[in-house]
């Protein structure tokens, strides 16, 4: 493998670095010469950066776009990557500007807006479920006769299952609309620039299973990482859990791979990661509910490398700063299942008190816990708020033929050992990481 020592390459990460710690590991590993873009202070100190620019809290699409562009022409970098879904469209439009050939912000605009997601897969046939574009509440409302009920309401750049609701009604789709509203005005984790034109989706509702698959693409081609079952709440709340590893279901794995393979050459992908979330329909074949240009967050990435062993971080940027066909032989050579892995979501309500791994870090069955909040912080779990407290990964054996589900009971026996502890409290202030 060619070295990759001292390439210069900026990296975008307004928040969220802490899940992103495999991520940033690997760049760090291959030797990479990285400036970071950042609103988080603590990493001034880190020695893995060599450079840390910090960007103020709220900051817009556009002023990012223009910090990472400077950054790139100052420190000569290769180009600039990120893997968080709410800066994809500033990095890409950067490295567009900065004139690199396999950029393509198009494609990451359409990405990050839901809408514009919907219309493509339209355009091209690709299946996705059917909706309705909100602008105005009370024709969003009148347009629910498209088709039956119930519906999904979503906001359009939203991530990370946040405000996303099931609705049997239509005063239930009304509260949903008006909460995805409140969102949309905010500037909460850097969702929304501003409330844009179509700023909320009515879908309709998909009742089978639910899967996540990562990969990535080199020169037009998707090389598949894995592919999650992805446990999600029937409702009102769509929280995410359980995501395991390998599927259960082998059989419709070349159909998946088929679905997202149109769907890169529909978007003129040439290098990109690629995430894609599809769920089966009444019929049981699946539809595309959402996709981004990077690979799912926090342990994901770490877990797709444990089961198939595909570093898909390290094949990505060997691809932009190094040999595209070097990488994508060894993307080619998954393996089909090592052990099984399952990440369990951590909800709670409350003021948190304790939020660490405790004696859970001392079970053979333990990979890892990122905690995503901090003690003092107010945490709250639907109907309340949309956070996570924590992720736990865990791994075990996987024989030949068995199914993986054994792991997701192990990943709640796992939890109980976790020293998380949250206080009730009146007041929550909702927030949420991806």
């Amino acid at each position: 493998m060619a070295s990759l020592a001292d390439i210069p390459v900026v990296l975008v990460t307004r928040i969220g670095m802490g899940i992103r710690f495999d991520h940033i590991e690997c760049m760090s590993r291959l030797g990479l010469r990285i400036y970071l873009v950042t609103e988080e202070q603590s990493a001034l100190d880190d020695p893995r950066f060599a450079g840390v620019t910090l960007i103020d809290p709220g900051s817009t699409t556009a002023e990012l776009t223009d910090v990472t562009l400077r950054l790139i022409e100052e420190t000569g970098a290769r180009c600039a990557v990120t893997f968080l879904e709410m800066d994809i469209v500033a990095v890409g439009e950067a490295n567009a500007r900065a004139g690199i050939p396999w950029a393509r912000p198009r494609t990451d605009a359409i990405a990050r807006d839901k809408s514009q997601q919907r219309r493509h897969l339209s355009t091209h046939g690709i299946p996705s479920p059917r909706f309705v574009e909100v602008r105005d509440e009370a024709a969003a409302l009148d347009a629910l006769t498209a088709f039956d009920g119930p519906w999904v309401v979503k906001p359009t750049h939203g991530a990370g299952s946040s405000h996303v609701a099931l609705a049997y009604d239509r005063p239930a789709v009304a509260a949903a609309l008006s909460s995805v509203r409140g969102l949309a005005e905010s500037r909460l984790l850097n969702f929304y620039d501003g409330r844009p034109e179509v700023w909320a989706l009515i879908e309709e509702y998909l009742p089978g299973d639910e899967v996540t698959c990562d990969g990535v693409v080199i020169d037009g081609r998707f090389y598949l990482g894995g592919i999650h079952d992805k446990h999600v709440g029937q409702g009102p709340w769509f929280e995410e859990d359980l995501y395991t590893l390998p599927l259960a279901d082998s059989d419709s794995e070349e159909e998946l791979i088929g679905i997202v393979q149109a769907l890169v050459g529909s978007l003129d992908l040439v290098h990109a990661l690629f995430n894609v979330e599809l769920r089966r329909d009444v019929d049981g074949r699946y539809r595309i509910v959402e996709f981004s240009t990077r690979i799912s967050g926090g342990h994901v990435y770490r877990n797709v490398l444990d089961v198939h062993a595909v570093d898909l971080v390290e094949l990505y940027l060997r691809t932009l700063t190094g040999d595209p066909a070097e990488a994508a032989r060894d993307a080619s050579r998954r393996h089909p299942g090592r052990m099984a892995t399952c990440i369990r979501m951590v909800y709670r309500t409350g003021i948190v008190e304790e939020n660490w791994a405790g004696a859970a870090a001392n079970d053979a069955a333990f990979r890892a816990y990122y905690a995503l909040a901090a003690v003092g912080d107010h945490v709250a779990a639907a109907p309340a708020g949309f956070d996570i407290c924590g992720l736990l990964s865990v791994r075990e054996r996987l024989t030949a033929g068995e199914h993986p589900v054994r792991v997701q009971a192990t990943a709640r026996r796992v939890e109980e050992l976790l020293s998380v502890r949250v206080a009730p409290a009146d007041i929550v202030s909702p927030r949420c990481e991806s």
